[in-house]
Parts: C-alpha cells; structure tokens; sequence
C-alpha cells in the first residue's frame, strides 16, 4: 500500500490546486487583483435579476403599470432612474444593461423572465454591429460574469465546444478571471486610493440594485467639449471594436432565437441602433463590414415582423452632447428615451399619437 502512495499525488495536486484557487473568490482579492468595476456590474445585474424573478412581478395580481424592460449595452446603460419615473408614471421600467453585451446575453436574461413567468409589455433591445463580432470581448466579459451552467448547456449547439469549455473552466478556476499577477495585486494593495475603490465598488452595486438596474454613471453629466478629443476617441474605438472584425454566426443565432420568442410571447419590442457622434458614424460609414452586417440584421428582424430604429436617421431624435466618441453624454437620455416611446406608439398604439 505505501508503494502505491504515489498514486493519490495527483489528488493532493489537485486538492492544493483549488485551496490555492478558493482564494481568488474572496471578494477583497478579487478587487486587488481587478480594479476595475467590470465584474461589479455584473453582479449588481445578475442579483437585480433575480430580486425580479423573486418578486414575480405582475403575476398573480392586477398589474398597476405596463412593464418595459432594457436589454443594451453602456449606450443604453445611464437612464436617469428618477426622470423615468417622474416622466412615465404608467411604466415599471427595468434595466438589464450592461458593458460590452452581445444578444447572447440579451438572450440569457430574457429567457430567465419569460421562463419564471414575468412578461414584459414592452422589449427595447439594443443592435449593433459590434455585437456580432466573432473576436469581440465576448469571452472576458459576458461568458465570465454572466450565464449560468443550466443555460449554457441547454444553448450547446448554438455556444460550441469552444466556448462551452472557456466558460467551464472560468466557472471552475476563479484564477483564469482573476490573474495571480503578484506584482499588480501588490501595487493595487499599496494604491493610497484603494478605499476609494472598494466605495465605489459597493456605490455602483448599491445604486444598481435601488435604481431598477440603471448605471450609476463614473462621470455624471460630463461631456466631451474638444472636438478633437472625440474624433480620437472615435478613431479609437472603431480600431478597438473592428481590428478584427468576424462574423459571429452564434451571435446572429441568438439575436433570431430572442425575436422569434418575443413574437411567440406576442411582446411589443423596439430594436434600438444607438448613436454616436458624428466622427464616430461617419468612420462607421465607410466600413463596408457594417453595410453587411446592416443587411443581415434588418432580413432577420423583419423576417419576425419587427423593424430597427436608427437613431442617427431618426427626425425625432437630436443629441449633440457626448461622453466620448462612442457615446452620448447623460443629457441625451431624455430624448432617447422620448425616441424609443414616440417609436412605441407609431408601431403599436397610433391612436394615442
């Protein structure tokens, strides 16, 4: 028998393997070794979710105010909670945005609503050509933060082995999300605005949770006044986004499973394509990759009898403030909210125009 010792050396291995890794899910090493606000958000979003869920809301009673529900990215992420509430006293209006999302994710949450009995009178989902990028941030942000094993397996066809085994091992080894770079960890620990941090850690999860879902924004009401300051950022993010750009045939999958199951449901929706600023769409304008996308997208979505709203074509809509070349500032949220309902009526009550 001691002969054979050898044969559990594996086990042992294994065994400290995981002490070592448990370590990595304690919370305040977890901040140490990432900073920044990523994994918050999506955990303030995943606990919204399910406080949703656990309230089942407008089931079993009578529903006092129709309910609209946010599937978007950072664009659609900072609606001011208490404008909404005081401009449109006939919504509950929840939020499910995130950074960097993709219909793979849209598709997660909604199916998790629909699934425990909570139907939404109204869907605005975001679009985007970014979303359909097959080398995209896909894999360190949504497939890390989000999903659950049930989820994941019943979607196998549509996620592949690939991406079936990255989410298997982050779920499994908290060290693949959060690197044991010592020398980071060190210098975040000796970051004299370290406290700091970890307030603004709970204020963002806080604020999520308190505000339906909306973002509690890092900057506010600030906007971008250089205009050569956006036509960088611009220039930035359109290298960022599309370097190189794929396209995600799982992506498109999810987006057509998501509208052919609103259309089942019979729920109204409003497929939002946001704005940009002007350097940032005219740059967009002459990638032929968007032209391709544009056609693909509007063939499935009408295919279900549902169309997009192009904000930059859109009359109704006018922002010139913006965060940075990507995004509008804070102050655009209320004309984008006005948009997407003026959209709502046209298309499902004209009578009330």
């Amino acid at each position: 028998m001691l002969k054979a010792r050898f044969l559990f050396y594996p086990v042992f291995l294994l065994v400290f393997l995981f002490c070592v890794d448990s370590i990595f899910r304690i919370p305040y090493v977890q901040i140490i070794t990432k900073i920044d606000l990523t994994a918050v958000n999506y955990k303030a979003k995943a606990d919204f979710l399910d406080s949703l869920i656990q309230k089942k809301s407008g089931i079993g009673e009578a529903k006092t105010k129709k309910i609209m529900l946010i599937l978007g990215s950072s664009r659609l992420l900072y609606f001011d909670h208490d404008e909404l509430v005081s401009f449109y006293p006939e919504w509950e209006i929840y939020n499910l945005s995130s950074a960097v999302t993709t219909p793979a994710y849209y598709d997660y949450q909604l199916t998790k609503l629909l699934d425990a009995g909570i139907k939404p009178d109204l869907v605005i989902m975001e679009t985007d050509p970014n979303q359909f990028n097959q080398n995209s941030v896909f894999k360190s942000s949504n497939l890390t933060y989000s999903f659950d094993l049930g989820y994941v397996f019943s979607n196998i066809q549509l996620f592949g082995k690939d991406y079936v085994s990255f989410y298997l091992g982050r779920k499994l080894f908290a060290v693949g999300t959060y690197k044991p770079y010592l020398d980071q960890m060190w210098k975040n620990y000796k970051n004299p605005y370290l406290t700091n941090a970890f307030e603004m850690h709970k204020a963002t999860y806080d604020y999520i949770l308190s505000h339906n879902g909306n973002g509690l924004s890092p900057i506010d009401n600030y906007m971008e006044k250089n205009s050569n300051s956006l036509l960088q950022t611009s220039h930035r993010t359109l290298d960022w986004l599309f370097a190189s750009y794929q396209r995600s045939g799982m992506q498109f999958g999810f987006y057509e499973k998501i509208l052919s199951r609103l259309n089942q449901e019979g729920i109204k929706v409003v497929v939002v394509w946001p704005l940009s600023s002007p350097d940032f769409e005219s740059l967009m304008e002459k990638e032929s990759l968007v032209g391709y996308w544009e056609k693909e997208v509007n063939e499935i979505t009408s295919k279900y009898n549902y169309s997009i709203l192009k904000l930059k074509n859109d009359p109704s809509y006018s922002c010139n403030a913006f965060a940075d070349g990507g995004h509008v500032a804070k102050d655009c949220y209320r004309g984008l909210m006005r948009s997407i309902l003026l959209e709502y009526f046209r298309k499902y009550e004209p009578n009330r125009l």
